[in-house]
Protein backbone atom coordinates (compact mmCIF):
# COMPACT_ATOMS: atom_id res chain seq x y z
CA UNK A 1 0.00 0.00 0.00
CA UNK A 2 2.84 2.38 0.79
CA UNK A 3 4.36 1.87 -2.93
CA UNK A 4 1.06 2.64 -4.33
CA UNK A 5 0.80 5.90 -2.39
CA UNK A 6 4.39 7.12 -3.76
CA UNK A 7 3.02 6.19 -6.72
CA UNK A 8 0.21 8.00 -6.75
CA UNK A 9 2.06 11.42 -5.09
CA UNK A 10 4.81 11.22 -7.79
CA UNK A 11 2.19 11.33 -10.57
CA UNK A 12 0.08 14.37 -8.79
CA UNK A 13 3.71 16.13 -8.66
CA UNK A 14 4.75 15.35 -12.25
CA UNK A 15 0.90 16.22 -13.26
CA UNK A 16 1.21 19.65 -11.39
CA UNK A 17 4.47 20.89 -12.98
CA UNK A 18 3.91 19.06 -16.66
CA UNK A 19 0.21 21.84 -16.08
CA UNK A 20 2.45 24.75 -14.67
CA UNK A 21 4.75 24.08 -17.39
CA UNK A 22 2.09 24.04 -20.49
CA UNK A 23 0.12 27.02 -18.74
CA UNK A 24 3.26 29.45 -18.53
CA UNK A 25 4.13 28.14 -22.20
CA UNK A 26 0.42 28.77 -23.59
CA UNK A 27 -1.20 31.37 -21.37
CA UNK A 28 -1.32 35.10 -21.91
CA UNK A 29 -1.95 34.78 -17.69
CA UNK A 30 -1.17 32.08 -16.55
CA UNK A 31 -0.72 32.86 -12.73
CA UNK A 32 -4.82 33.46 -13.48
CA UNK A 33 -5.32 30.45 -15.05
CA UNK A 34 -3.38 28.08 -12.55
CA UNK A 35 -5.38 29.66 -9.23
CA UNK A 36 -8.78 29.38 -11.17
CA UNK A 37 -7.57 25.77 -12.01
CA UNK A 38 -6.35 24.79 -8.75
CA UNK A 39 -10.05 26.41 -7.25
CA UNK A 40 -11.61 24.31 -9.31
CA UNK A 41 -10.28 21.29 -8.20
CA UNK A 42 -9.81 22.87 -4.38
CA UNK A 43 -13.59 22.91 -4.47
CA UNK A 44 -14.37 19.56 -5.90
CA UNK A 45 -11.70 17.49 -3.25
CA UNK A 46 -13.41 19.19 -0.79
CA UNK A 47 -16.92 18.48 -1.52
CA UNK A 48 -15.41 14.71 -1.64
CA UNK A 49 -13.56 14.57 1.87
CA UNK A 50 -16.41 16.88 3.72
CA UNK A 51 -19.51 14.89 2.57
CA UNK A 52 -19.53 12.50 5.58
CA UNK A 53 -18.22 15.42 8.39
CA UNK A 54 -20.45 18.01 10.11
CA UNK A 55 -20.75 21.42 10.60
CA UNK A 56 -17.89 23.83 10.95
CA UNK A 57 -17.80 25.63 14.36
CA UNK A 58 -15.77 28.65 13.24
CA UNK A 59 -13.11 29.87 10.30
CA UNK A 60 -10.31 28.39 12.74
CA UNK A 61 -11.89 24.70 12.55
CA UNK A 62 -11.98 25.26 9.34
CA UNK A 63 -8.96 26.20 8.61
CA UNK A 64 -7.34 23.61 10.94
CA UNK A 65 -9.48 20.64 8.97
CA UNK A 66 -7.78 22.31 5.69
CA UNK A 67 -4.21 21.97 7.45
CA UNK A 68 -4.74 18.32 8.43
CA UNK A 69 -7.40 16.18 6.75
CA UNK A 70 -7.56 18.29 3.19
CA UNK A 71 -2.80 18.62 3.33
CA UNK A 72 -2.91 14.91 4.19
CA UNK A 73 -5.53 13.96 1.49
CA UNK A 74 -3.41 16.26 -1.55
CA UNK A 75 0.14 16.06 -0.28
CA UNK A 76 -0.11 12.91 1.58
CA UNK A 77 1.26 15.35 5.42
CA UNK A 78 -0.43 18.06 7.26
CA UNK A 79 1.15 21.43 7.19
CA UNK A 80 3.43 21.83 9.81
CA UNK A 81 2.39 25.24 11.35
CA UNK A 82 -0.38 27.56 11.60
CA UNK A 83 -0.72 30.35 12.96
CA UNK A 84 -3.76 33.53 13.29
CA UNK A 85 -3.91 36.33 14.35
CA UNK A 86 -7.52 36.09 15.24
CA UNK A 87 -8.65 38.60 13.18
CA UNK A 88 -9.12 36.35 10.57
CA UNK A 89 -5.42 36.05 8.89
CA UNK A 90 -3.86 32.82 8.89
CA UNK A 91 -0.59 31.32 8.32
CA UNK A 92 -0.18 28.30 6.68
CA UNK A 93 3.26 27.04 6.72
CA UNK A 94 4.35 23.61 4.70
CA UNK A 95 8.03 23.43 5.63
CA UNK A 96 8.82 20.50 2.74
CA UNK A 97 5.91 21.55 0.27
CA UNK A 98 6.28 18.88 -2.37
CA UNK A 99 5.70 20.98 -5.55
CA UNK A 100 8.91 22.76 -4.59
CA UNK A 101 11.41 19.27 -3.68
CA UNK A 102 12.79 18.95 -6.89
CA UNK A 103 13.29 21.84 -8.09
CA UNK A 104 17.04 22.59 -9.64
CA UNK A 105 18.19 25.93 -11.25
CA UNK A 106 21.41 28.04 -10.97
CA UNK A 107 21.17 30.44 -8.33
CA UNK A 108 18.70 31.10 -5.34
CA UNK A 109 16.99 33.70 -7.02
CA UNK A 110 16.29 31.69 -9.68
CA UNK A 111 15.10 28.76 -7.54
CA UNK A 112 12.39 30.97 -5.26
CA UNK A 113 11.52 32.33 -8.73
CA UNK A 114 10.84 28.84 -10.71
CA UNK A 115 9.26 27.58 -6.91
CA UNK A 116 6.70 30.89 -7.19
CA UNK A 117 4.91 29.55 -10.23
CA UNK A 118 4.09 26.38 -8.67
CA UNK A 119 2.15 28.20 -5.61
CA UNK A 120 -0.84 29.40 -7.84
CA UNK A 121 -2.10 26.16 -8.04
CA UNK A 122 -2.15 25.30 -4.58
CA UNK A 123 -3.38 28.63 -3.74
CA UNK A 124 -6.46 28.18 -5.97
CA UNK A 125 -7.14 24.65 -3.86
CA UNK A 126 -7.05 26.21 -0.45
CA UNK A 127 -9.46 29.18 -2.03
CA UNK A 128 -11.39 26.58 -4.18
CA UNK A 129 -11.80 24.39 -0.75
CA UNK A 130 -12.74 27.39 1.44
CA UNK A 131 -15.66 28.47 -0.92
CA UNK A 132 -16.92 25.33 -0.20
CA UNK A 133 -16.87 25.47 2.84
CA UNK A 134 -18.50 28.80 3.46
CA UNK A 135 -15.92 31.45 3.14
CA UNK A 136 -16.45 32.23 -0.40
CA UNK A 137 -14.50 35.81 -0.18
CA UNK A 138 -10.90 34.43 1.10
CA UNK A 139 -7.64 35.95 -0.44
CA UNK A 140 -5.45 33.03 -0.52
CA UNK A 141 -1.34 34.39 -1.27
CA UNK A 142 2.13 32.20 -0.96
CA UNK A 143 5.54 33.05 -0.06
CA UNK A 144 8.78 31.33 -0.56
CA UNK A 145 11.63 32.36 1.18
CA UNK A 146 13.57 29.45 1.21
CA UNK A 147 13.17 25.87 -0.49
CA UNK A 148 11.43 23.73 0.19
CA UNK A 149 9.32 25.41 2.82
CA UNK A 150 6.49 27.69 1.70
CA UNK A 151 4.01 29.84 3.51
CA UNK A 152 0.27 30.60 2.27
CA UNK A 153 -1.13 33.11 4.13
CA UNK A 154 -5.02 33.50 3.95
CA UNK A 155 -7.30 36.34 4.84
CA UNK A 156 -10.82 34.79 5.37
CA UNK A 157 -11.99 38.84 5.97
CA UNK A 158 -10.31 40.84 3.62
CA UNK A 159 -11.68 44.75 3.12
CA UNK A 160 -13.99 44.95 0.36
CA UNK A 161 -12.26 46.44 -3.16
CA UNK A 162 -11.86 50.52 -3.65
CA UNK A 163 -15.06 51.73 -5.25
Amino acid sequence: AMANKEVAESCFDHMHHAVVDTIYSTSASPDKDLDKMGFEVGQKLCERYVKDRGFFADDLEIITFLCKDMWTEVYGKQMDKLRTNHKGVFELQDLRFRATLRLSSDTEKAGLDLARRYLHFPCGIIRGALATLGLTAAQVRADVTGLPSVTFVVNTKPPPPAP
